[in-house]
């Protein structure tokens, strides 16, 4: 599902529960899930070996020992797995 839909979901539950004066935490969340589909579209680039750790870390604004554990908390393999495309020279 794309991030917009999702977002536009999480804002339609709130508003139907009447959680509406829970702003904060909604705002929250919904800048989390940008940050998740950001990470994770990042993540494919570096797995496809198109932009390196340090791209990666900067493109998130954080350092690549933070990037690091974030990855490591997703379970996603923090050693450059450079080129998961084939090369096709």
């Amino acid at each position: 599902m794309p991030v917009s839909e999702e977002i536009f979901r999480s804002v339609e539950r709130r508003k139907a529960a009447g959680m509406v004066e829970n702003i904060a935490q909604s705002v929250e969340e919904l800048v989390n899930l940008g940050f998740q589909y950001r990470l994770h579209e990042l993540y494919g680039r570096y797995a496809d070996g198109e932009i390196s750790l340090g791209c990666f870390a900067k493109e998130l604004g954080l350092g690549t020992r933070e990037l690091s554990a974030q990855l490591e908390q997703r379970g996603l393999p923090t050693a450059n797995v450079g080129g998961r495309k084939q090369s096709t020279r």
